[in-house]
């Protein structure tokens, strides 16, 4: 599933129970924050966790 189809669907979701469209952006821009900062740190925990350096990250990274 995507992203924006995540969205789509707590989009309709938060319109279901009755939240403004003003409150529902408020929301979905607080979780794709939320979700941004999971990501990164996700990202940065698994520096050297797998063996790996952030030098070798970045360059796997940049080979796909």
């Amino acid at each position: 599933m995507t992203q924006d189809s995540n969205s789509t669907m707590i989009a309709q979701w938060l319109k279901d129970k009755g939240y403004s469209e003003e409150e529902s952006q408020k929301i979905l821009a607080k979780l794709a924050e939320h979700d941004h900062e999971t990501l990164s740190d996700a990202v940065f925990d698994s520096i050297g966790g797998d063996g790996k350096s952030l030098e070798q990250m970045i360059g796997d990274m940049l080979r796909e």
